[in-house]
């Protein structure tokens, strides 16, 4: 038996979900490190407060740093999420040309299958079958009288209504 060489659609997904995992520890990573330095210059500003022009200087330059690493965090969290979008995107596209090409073989299926019984059909001569069915019942009427009894039973069975 030849071993498939293409992924399931739940393994794609199941691919896809792992990407999306990583990518997203990424951001919380970044998001965390921008949450730590914001709340570091917040302490040095609080700190500042009431203190002297010349502390409050260098309390400023120190929030500055902090605030810059905030930026620099925050744009990292940004990037990550614009790669976690491009992969989840070109895996919708591959599941997507997956699907349209498993849907294709299966209308090409479908249409040789309908293919097959429409010459079926042609070929079967209903008037012959008709006939064979008449000398059937002449030479065998009680079965012909059980048969349709028992076929007349089982639609009545299926067609009645239910409550």
């Amino acid at each position: 038996m030849a071993e498939k060489t293409t992924q399931s659609v739940d393994e794609a997904i199941e691919q896809v979900a792992e990407g999306a995992e990583e990518g997203l520890d990424e951001v919380k990573e970044s998001l965390a490190r921008a949450d730590r330095s914001m709340e570091g210059a917040k302490a040095v500003i609080q700190g500042a407060v009431g203190k002297a022009s010349e502390l409050g200087a260098g309390s400023a330059e120190k929030a500055r740093l902090y605030l810059d690493e905030a930026r620099k965090a925050l744009g990292d969290a940004r990037q990550a999420m614009g790669g976690l979008a491009t992969r989840s995107r070109k895996q919708a596209e591959i599941l997507y040309a997956k699907s349209k090409e498993q849907y294709e073989i299966l209308v090409r299926k479908a249409r040789e299958l309908f293919g097959k019984v429409r010459d079926r059909v042609a070929e079967v001569d209903f008037k012959a079958k008709g006939d064979q069915v008449l000398d059937y019942i002449r030479h065998n009427p009680g079965k012909s009288v059980l048969i349709a009894l028992a076929a007349g039973f089982v639609i009545g069975y299926i067609a009645r209504p239910r409550d």
